[in-house]
């Protein structure tokens, strides 16, 4: 599941990484309305119905309380987390005063540049850079505004809390944009959880997808074998 521009147009590297370990799927969001994260997790709920049971969701950034919601409903179908530069609650320090800042604030984008710094540190490849400009110029300011206020808002601890299943944290070691207090509430309220630290700036599925589909991949092997236990 996708960050805050809900595109999942970024996975290349990272399903071409993941190939050998199963069958994946973006769960693309409606980026024509957004309407808070509990009303996003009834839309895609009929998209992961109609997958097969043993579904690992994999939620990078703003949707890991996507992810949370969406496993605490169906934990029959639901068997792993894996939660990647994410959080389950107030993502950075002092993050209401951040959301209210952000609401009165004019939606107007900040240089892309600014951005590329922040959420890929040294940059993309050429050709992943022509793809975030295009999603950048695609998505509108004011549904990315609304899910930046959600996500300094959120606080799904309640439901991480109450799964019973493995949880892998994703942190990327330098990220600029989730503080590392995010990753340890995951490991605090979660399980059964798991951490693992990828070189990598916030964007570690695009900046380094093999370490990260490596870090999935032990996840999923150990699901396989409790499996057939």
């Amino acid at each position: 599941m996708p960050g805050l521009d809900g595109t999942g147009r970024l996975y290349a590297p990272l399903a071409a990484s993941l190939a050998q370990a199963g069958d994946a799927e973006v769960l693309a969001y409606d980026n024509g309305q957004f309407q808070g994260y509990s009303a996003l997790a009834d839309a895609i709920e009929p998209a992961l119905l109609r997958r097969n049971d043993d579904i690992v969701l994999v939620a990078e950034s703003f949707a890991g309380p996507l992810g949370v919601l969406l496993a605490h409903r169906h934990p029959g179908r639901v068997r792993a987390l894996v939660m990647a530069a994410s959080f389950v609650r107030a993502p950075l320090p002092l993050s209401r005063v951040a959301a209210a800042l952000v609401e009165s604030l004019p939606a107007i984008a900040p240089p892309l540049f600014v951005l590329e710094r922040l959420l890929t540190g040294s940059g993309l490849p050429p050709s992943l850079r022509a793809e975030f400009e295009v999603i950048v110029a695609s998505v509108p300011l004011p549904v990315l505004r609304q899910r930046a206020v959600a996500a300094l808002r959120v606080d799904v601890s309640r439901e991480l809390a109450a799964l019973d299943m493995p949880v892998l944290y994703l942190q990327a070691r330098h990220d600029r944009l989730i503080w590392p207090h995010a990753g340890r509430d995951v490991l605090r309220l979660a399980r059964h959880a798991r951490h693992a630290v990828v070189d990598a700036p916030h964007f570690l599925f695009q900046v380094a997808p093999v370490p990260a589909a490596v870090e999935i991949g032990r996840l999923l092997d150990v699901f396989r074998d409790d499996a057939c236990v």
